[in-house]
């Protein structure tokens, strides 16, 4: 079974990442950045966090956005993100 536990750090870098893409997303309704989250969402669903399709919710509360974004990142690896493009920082 494939652990996706990691640092605090990169855990909150993970979380930052996909408060950004949400943003990008739906408050300036960019298709790849779109695009991107719900490739990301998807992952996090097929490893067992299926709630976490809210995240596509455009209509969603900042702190919203943040609590889910915590819950699907902790399924996800930087590798993940990285795989997009998306810089994941590793103090």
């Amino acid at each position: 079974m494939t652990s996706y536990r990691s640092c605090k750090r990169c855990s909150v870098s993970r979380v930052n990442s996909l408060v950004e893409l949400y943003e990008l997303a739906f408050r300036k309704r960019m298709a790849q950045e779109r695009n991107m989250l719900e490739h990301l969402v998807r992952l996090a669903s097929e490893r067992g966090y299926e709630a976490g399709r809210q995240l596509l919710d455009p209509n969603l509360s900042e702190s919203g956005v943040r609590a889910l974004a915590w819950n699907v990142s902790s399924l996800l690896e930087d590798e993940d993100l990285e795989r997009l493009g998306l810089c994941v920082t590793r103090k």
